[in-house]
């Protein structure tokens, strides 16, 4: 179990802002958040410090195209990063970037929907 928590992630570490962050167990991931404009589905993105960013001058860019699970629409993503990884700016094309906490309520409120449907059968 611990291997399936180690390759995909487990909920103890959510970093706690919307963007920028690295999780304590995590130094070369960043963490961002998106809410999908057409379902509402939240995701996270994790870009890679060494892998994903291109640099920039005096800092970083962050390209992606992000896909949700509900209704897989495309949302186009670029973040500038300083030389810190502190985003500079930000921009979501069919979403908005939104925070940990977010995140995190969306995930409570499916949960709770699930439960409620397990509950009704």
């Amino acid at each position: 179990m611990s291997f399936l928590k180690k390759l995909f992630g487990g909920r103890a570490t959510t970093p706690s802002s919307s963007t920028g962050n690295t999780q304590p167990n995590d130094p070369t991931g960043l963490y961002l958040f998106a809410r999908c404009a057409h379902c509402g589905t939240v995701v996270r993105v994790r870009a890679d410090k060494q892998n994903d960013l291109n640099h920039d001058g005096g800092g970083y860019v962050w390209h992606k195209t992000i896909v949700d699970s509900k209704c897989f629409r495309r949302m186009t993503a670029v973040v500038s990063f300083d030389r810190d990884f502190n985003v500079t700016t930000s921009d979501l094309q069919g979403g908005e970037f939104v925070s940990a906490a977010d995140y995190d309520q969306y995930n409570e409120q499916i949960a709770l929907s699930k439960a409620q449907t397990a509950g009704d059968e």
